[in-house]
């Protein structure tokens, strides 16, 4: 085999996975969102996060973690597309039952967040998620907000 040929396809190979390298950075989303997600002041420990972007499309979700953090997701890669969203937060008590006679899931515990915050349109929380990292830190309350009344948009 001829010896420049072993050198320009190794130094060809070293291009190639050089450059290969570069496009994988960053995955395919501009920006990733996290943070704490609180109910008067305390980590809520289990739920989920969900962002609904207002421009449409499919939401992204986060799960809370014992310590109240939370990532999102888009399918099972971490980051969303920046823009603008609402977002909805559910979370419930560690189910009291271990299953249901007919064999399914145990029923979800009693409700953590008030209902104003399980959906986007009545949970009254914006924001604008910008290319790059965004702490997001959702501080919910106990107490509704002006004016809520089940049914009713925030």
């Amino acid at each position: 085999m001829n010896t420049n040929f072993r050198v320009s396809a190794g130094f060809g190979c070293v291009v190639a996975g050089s450059l290969l390298a570069f496009a994988g950075c960053g995955g395919a989303f501009d920006s990733t969102a996290h943070g704490i997600v609180t109910l008067d002041g305390n980590a809520v420990a289990r739920g989920m996060v969900s962002f609904h972007p207002l421009a449409g499309g499919p939401a992204v979700y986060g799960s809370i973690a014992s310590d109240g953090s939370y990532s999102v997701y888009t399918g099972r890669e971490e980051g969303l597309p920046s823009g603008e969203y609402a977002v909805s937060i559910t979370a419930h008590e560690a189910p009291t039952t271990a299953a249901t006679s007919q064999g399914g899931p145990p029923p979800p515990g009693k409700a953590i967040t008030p209902a104003w915050y399980r959906m986007k349109e009545t949970s009254g929380l914006k924001y604008t998620v910008k290319p790059g990292k965004n702490e997001i830190n959702l501080e919910l309350k106990t107490q509704p907000p002006a004016g809520w009344k089940p049914g009713k948009k925030v």
